[in-house]
C-alpha cells in the first residue's frame, strides 16, 4: 500500500508534465495588395490583386526546423490594347525544411499556382499540382499542368491575346 500512495502522487507528475521536446509553433497572418506590369508582345500585361494567409513556423528546442506558408490571392490581368481582362485565381501551400543553421534545405510548392479564367474561353492559364526544389533551389520533380513554369511570363501575355 505504501507503494502506491508513493507512486500515484509521481504518476500524476509525470502525466501532467510537459514533454521536453514539445513543437512550438508561431503563425503570422499576412494580407497585402499587389500590381504591376508586363510587356507583351505588343500590348502592356497589368495586373493587381490581392494575398492573404498564414506562415507558421516550427521549432523544436528551440531550433527552427519547418515553415508552412498557405497563399490565397486572386488577381486581375488586363491587356492594354483591347482591354481583356483575365481573373487569376492562387491556392497554394508552400512547406519549407530547414538546416539547423535556419536555412532553407528543400521546400515544396502544392495547389492552385496560377489558374485564369476567360468569358466564353474558359481557363486560359492553368498552373495547378506539385514542384519540389532542392537545396539549391532547382526543380527536382514537377507533377501537374505548368504553364507558367514552362512558358514564364508568355503564359499571361497568351491568356490576355
Amino acid at each position: 500500500m505504501k507503494v502506491l500512495h508513493i507512486a500515484a502522487p509521481l504518476l500524476v507528475s509525470v502525466a501532467l508534465a510537459a514533454p521536453a521536446s514539445a513543437d512550438q509553433r508561431d503563425v503570422v497572418h499576412f494580407a497585402d495588395p499587389f500590381d504591376g506590369s508586363a510587356q507583351c508582345d505588343g500590348f502592356v500585361n497589368n495586373w493587381e490583386g490581392h494575398d492573404r494567409g498564414t506562415i507558421t513556423d516550427f521549432a523544436r528546442d528551440g531550433v527552427l526546423y519547418r515553415q508552412v506558408g498557405h497563399i490565397h490571392a486572386i488577381e486581375t490581368d488586363t491587356n492594354s490594347v483591347t482591354g481583356k481582362s483575365v481573373v487569376i485565381r492562387t491556392d497554394i501551400t508552400v512547406v519549407g525544411d530547414l538546416t539547423p543553421d535556419g536555412e532553407l534545405a528543400t521546400y515544396k510548392i502544392s495547389g492552385q499556382f496560377n489558374v485564369g479564367t476567360s468569358p466564353g474561353q474558359g481557363i486560359v492559364i492553368h498552373d495547378a499540382g506539385t514542384v519540389t526544389f532542392d537545396a539549391d533551389g532547382m526543380i527536382a520533380a514537377i507533377h501537374g499542368i505548368h504553364d507558367t513554369f514552362a512558358n514564364g511570363g508568355d503564359a499571361f501575355c497568351a491568356a490576355l491575346s
